[in-house]
């Protein structure tokens, strides 16, 4: 097996000093002499895609494993440059500001996911992704308030402010200054349904942000999508019940949120969408978004069981997902 690291210089914790991110690359694999690694920084957005890609078909014997050294961004961007490819694995250290997608297996277990030893000589699984149009997602993909509120709360986390709270302050403001619906034509495996909605999330993993994870119900290995639709509703009930949804509690907001399970959904607007998928933004009239099974082989700590994360995200009281 070959490894290569992707190095984003711009990820919270490189803050562009990749040196000492390099030095303990090349320390590590000293003690390994027998193992061949690479490691290349990345120099602008999607800059890795086409790297990625050359490097693993030049190595066409054995199997490549790509460490995303980044956040939730840089994830994207290596899903993107594997998704076909049979002979990547994936490998995911966080050094974002949100790292949503390792989230999904415990808040405390993120740092785990930092051991160079694990993150070589750990075992993969497979994964779901999410074909989202022309791209692929491993998270979510989401169209509405919370995406602009994503958009508006992302400059303000460039300029220091806390993630949370900046996408909390974004989407109030957008709340409080104007419209904050938009009718959409929505096809969930085949189930057609339109009207005026607040926000659309399609998710295969649940959180976003640092501390939000409103698809609580979503596996990203159990091949099924969740989507939540919010509602449109008055302003005043707005700002009360966003914070609840986007905090796991869709359950306490039956007249608001509804979810569906599906395999693939098809989205079309009147108007232009702002649509975030794993902290990317996209605008566009329509969208599609399909599963795909088991896509990826993506490397956990061996301490990591599967079966014995919460059958719904961060409530350990409803029993794991093996009863």
């Amino acid at each position: 097996m070959r490894h290569l690291f992707i190095i984003n210089p711009v990820s919270k914790r490189i803050k562009g000093k990749t040196k000492p991110v390099k030095d303990e690359i090349t320390a590590f694999f000293s003690q390994h002499p027998e193992i061949k690694y690479d490691i290349y920084v990345s120099e602008w957005c999607r800059d890795a895609v086409m790297y990625i890609q050359d490097y693993v078909a030049d190595v066409k014997d054995e199997t490549v494993r790509v460490h995303s050294i980044g956040g939730t961004g840089t994830l994207f961007e290596v899903i993107n440059s594997v998704a076909g490819l049979s002979n990547v694995e994936v490998a995911a250290h966080p050094y974002g500001k949100a790292n949503a997608f390792l989230r999904y297996f415990g808040n405390k277990k993120v740092k785990l996911f930092r051991s160079l030893k694990s993150q070589v000589f750990g075992k993969a699984v497979p994964m779901d992704i999410v074909r989202c149009g022309n791209n692929y997602g491993i998270c979510y993909g989401m169209t509405g308030l919370e995406a602009r509120s994503n958009v508006l709360g992302d400059k303000w986390i460039d300029i220091g402010m806390p993630i949370d709270l900046s996408y909390m302050l974004a989407g109030m403001g957008l709340v409080l200054k104007g419209k904050v619906s938009q009718n959409y034509f929505i096809d969930i495996d085949g189930e057609k349904i339109e009207g005026d909605f607040t926000s659309v999330m399609v998710a295969n993993a649940p959180c976003y942000g640092r501390n939000m994870f409103p698809a609580i119900d979503a596996h990203p290995d159990d091949g099924i999508l969740d989507v939540y639709i919010f509602k449109k509703t008055s302003k005043i009930k707005l700002v009360r019940s966003v914070p609840v949804h986007t905090h796991g509690g869709c359950r306490k907001l039956p007249d608001l949120v509804s979810h569906y399970r599906a395999k693939k959904v098809k989205m079309l607007s009147d108007e232009v969408m702002c649509m975030s998928i794993d902290c990317e933004h996209f605008y566009g009239t329509s969208m599609e978004y399909e599963i795909v099974p088991k896509a990826i082989q993506f490397v956990c700590p061996d301490v990591i069981d599967l079966k014995k994360l919460p059958r719904t995200y961060n409530k350990p009281k409803e029993g794991p997902r093996s009863e």
